[in-house]
């Protein structure tokens, strides 16, 4: 004997979860914008901190090799 299953939802659509996450979410204050200048000197921070790296590597190869 076959028996016909049908796909129903177990959650209607009307009750779905993802319509109040995305009202949840406009509802959140807008991100803060970050300067240019600070990104800057991030960014300045972490390329001598990877120089200063590179540069101990080199010298414990030289010294120790």
């Amino acid at each position: 004997m076959e028996t016909v299953v049908t796909k129903k939802p177990l959650v209607s659509e009307e009750f779905s979860r993802e319509a109040p996450m995305i009202a949840a979410r406009l509802d959140c204050p807008e991100p803060r914008r970050f300067d240019p200048a600070g990104r800057r000197l991030r960014n300045r921070i972490i390329l001598a901190n990877a120089f200063a790296w590179i540069v101990i590597i080199l010298l414990i190869r030289v010294i120790f090799f």
